[in-house]
C-alpha cells in the first residue's frame, strides 16, 4: 500500500490556463497562486488554492502541437487530467507499485521542484494518478479565498466512473488504502455508488458505476472512457449559487434538484471550461 502525506492537487487540462483560471477564480473562488512555464515538459499552466479543503487545482495547457496535453484535448476536450498525491519517499512508492504488480508510468523523473512517478489509467481503472515528492518548497503565500460568485465553500470530493464498483472500490483500498464508507444504488438513475476517505485528506473519493445500460454512468463510459467524472462542492445556498450562476449568463445544469438527500444543481462543462461541478448544501 502506497503511503500518501497528502492529496495536493487536481489537474485539468484546457487550451487557454489564463483564461480558465480566470473563469475559474470567478465563479468558484479558486485563488491563483503562481503560473510556471514550459520548460522541457511541452506544457505551461497555473496553479490556485481551493476554498475549504486544503487542495489546490492546477491547469495545464499544451506549450506546442506535440504536447502530451494537446494529444488529451485532441482526444476529449478540456477536462479533469489526473490527481496528484504527495508521498513520503518517491524510491519506496515505486518499489511499492512494483511489489503491487503496477510498473511505474514513465519511470522517476523530476522538474525543478519534485520527484514523480505515475499509475497509468490502464492500471488504475481510468484515473492518472502522479506521486510526487518536493525536494524544493515554495515560499509563503497567501492563500486566503472568498468562495467566488457562488459563494464555495469546499470540495467534498472527486467522483470517478467505473466499470464495476467492487473491483474499483478493492483497488483504492489495496493501493491507497482509502476506506469505504456509504453505498447506495439509485435505481431512478441506474448507478450504484459508495464514498470513501482518503488517507490524510479532507478531500473524499466518490466511485459512481452503472447499475443498467442505459445509466448516465454508462453513458459517460461509453462516450468518454472509464475516468473522472465531476467534482461535488458544497456551497452556502444552492439557491443563491443558482441566482449567481444567471447573473453570470449561465444556466444550472438540470435545475435546482431537491432530493432526499440534499438540494443541489450542476454547472456544466460547457459553461466552466470542462468539469462538470455539483454544488450542494447541507
Amino acid at each position: 500500500m502506497i503511503s500518501i502525506k497528502h492529496l495536493d492537487h487536481i489537474s485539468m487540462g484546457h487550451a487557454d490556463w489564463k483564461a480558465q483560471a480566470a473563469l475559474l477564480q470567478r465563479l468558484l473562488g479558486f485563488k491563483l497562486l503562481h503560473s510556471f512555464g514550459p520548460g522541457d515538459s511541452g506544457f505551461d499552466g497555473c496553479v490556485s488554492q481551493v476554498p475549504g479543503t486544503g487542495i489546490e487545482f492546477e491547469v495545464i495547457s499544451p506549450a506546442g502541437p506535440r504536447s502530451f496535453v494537446q494529444r488529451f484535448l485532441d482526444e476529449g476536450g478540456p477536462g479533469l487530467h489526473h490527481i496528484t498525491l504527495e508521498v513520503p519517499d518517491i524510491e519506496a512508492a515505486a518499489a511499492e507499485l512494483t511489489e503491487l504488480g503496477i510498473t511505474p508510468f514513465g519511470g522517476i523523473t523530476k522538474d525543478s521542484s519534485w520527484k514523480m512517478t505515475y499509475i497509468h489509467p490502464k492500471d488504475s481503472g481510468g484515473i492518472l494518478w502522479q506521486l510526487c515528492e518536493p525536494y524544493k518548497l515554495l515560499g509563503e503565500q497567501d492563500r486566503s479565498t472568498t468562495g467566488g460568485a457562488i459563494d464555495l465553500q469546499r470540495l467534498d470530493h472527486v467522483s470517478m466512473a467505473a466499470n464495476d464498483l467492487e473491483t474499483q472500490i478493492a483497488w483504492q483500498q489495496r493501493v491507497f488504502g482509502m476506506v469505504p464508507g456509504d453505498r447506495w444504488t439509485d435505481e431512478q438513475l441506474g448507478y450504484h455508488g459508495c464514498v470513501l476517505t482518503i488517507p490524510n485528506s479532507q478531500l473524499q473519493f466518490e466511485i459512481i458505476a452503472p447499475s443498467r445500460p442505459d445509466s448516465f454512468v454508462q453513458k459517460f463510459i461509453d462516450t468518454r472512457r472509464p475516468g473522472m467524472h465531476h467534482i461535488c462542492c458544497q456551497v452556502r445556498s444552492v439557491a443563491s449559487a443558482a441566482e449567481a450562476l444567471e447573473a453570470e449568463g449561465i444556466t444550472p445544469f438540470g435545475g435546482v434538484i431537491e432530493s432526499d438527500w440534499r438540494r443541489h444543481t450542476f454547472i456544466h462543462p460547457k459553461d466552466s471550461g470542462g468539469v462538470l461541478f455539483q454544488l450542494f448544501e447541507e
